[in-house]
């Protein structure tokens, strides 16, 4: 097996583990914040963010009506038969998957991306392991400009009440950083070399499931700029589901059920005593008292080289200790 296919197999395995495990963590904290009864059955509606829940399975239904119809397959081969140099290829499949992640999730574009960059090995001598790492970062770089390059950001995109342009000129600076180091590596990486044209694949793009597909999407981006509510998308998202048929079987709606567990699950855990205790509405800003003298100890989160001070005691909550007339590097006697 060559070391691309090696690179995407292993990250494709890593992203069904890491879901798995964020499947069954998430259950089971949303469990747990039912079963000791910090969060009750009633509650739990009002807890979930629908129009968060409603654009992962409606950008889950884009994605597989995109991959049934073709039509994405059809795109990256367009660009990559019109490159002459190995450079030139690399430069484009950068584009390439920049743009697709941003409007797709960054896993989805390496999905399509990649396979299409394994067909230059039949055309000639070129190693295409360094191709491959500039298509990873730039799924995972380039594609974080839009609230849909990955579900963290989706997530932190709906629950921070961003606008979209809010949310892209936070993005904006670091993204176009990150774009030019991977343009300034190309050259580094990728050796001055003559393409003939890639072999052609036959694609039978599906035009309604195309259509269907660009709908989807563009309900999809005019909620998240605000132009259409989230139930516009859905009703399209439900009408391409309709189309998919057998099809939608392939379709991975594990996000939308991690994300409608970790807001039971959240919920629970900001009405522990943990959580009283270190409200950041409480500590950001203030002074508290450190036992500084310890000795090192390496714990599951990093190193601990100290211990914040709190007292309480039975049904009273512990509450860090604060002094608010001390100055920073003062000593407790």
């Amino acid at each position: 097996m060559s070391r691309p296919t090696r690179t995407l197999l292993e990250h494709r395995v890593r992203r069904l583990l890491l879901e798995h495990l964020l499947l069954a963590g998430s259950g089971t904290l949303a469990f747990a914040a039912i079963a000791m009864g910090r969060v009750r059955l009633g509650e739990v509606p009002g807890l979930i963010d629908t129009r968060l829940l409603t654009l992962f399975f409606v950008l889950t239904i884009a994605v597989e009506l995109g991959k049934a119809s073709d039509l994405f397959d059809r795109l990256v081969e367009l660009v990559a038969r019109r490159v002459r140099s190995a450079r030139g290829l690399a430069a484009a499949m950068i584009a390439t998957t920049g743009l697709l992640a941003a409007l797709l999730t960054n896993d989805v574009a390496l999905i399509l991306v990649v396979p299409f960059t394994m067909l230059f090995r039949r055309i000639a001598d070129l190693e295409l392991a360094p191709l491959v790492v500039l298509e990873v970062g730039a799924a995972n770089l380039i594609g974080a400009i839009s609230p849909l390059g990955n579900p963290q950001n989706l997530y932190l995109f709906t629950r921070g009440h961003l606008t979209l342009s809010e949310f892209v000129a936070g993005q904006a600076p670091w993204v176009a950083a990150a774009a030019v180091l991977l343009y300034a590596a190309v050259p580094v990486l990728v050796p001055r070399q003559r393409l003939e044209a890639a072999p052609a694949r036959a694609f039978d793009v599906d035009p309604l499931l195309a259509a269907a597909c660009g709908a989807v999407l563009g309900t999809e981006i005019a909620a998240l700029v605000g132009w259409a509510h989230h139930w516009v998308p859905l009703a399209f998202s439900l009408i391409g589901a309709a189309l998919l048929g057998r099809r939608l079987r392939n379709a991975d709606f594990s996000l939308v059920l991690i994300f409608g567990f970790l807001f039971i699950g959240i919920a629970g855990l900001e009405r522990g005593r943990l959580y009283e205790t270190l409200d950041p509405a409480v500590l950001v800003g203030r002074k508290v008292m450190v036992a500084a003298n310890l000795k090192p100890r390496q714990m599951k989160f990093g190193l601990s080289e100290g211990m914040v001070l709190a007292a309480g005691g039975g049904e009273r909550p512990h509450r860090v200790l604060t002094v608010p007339d001390a100055q920073p590097g003062d000593k407790v006697s």
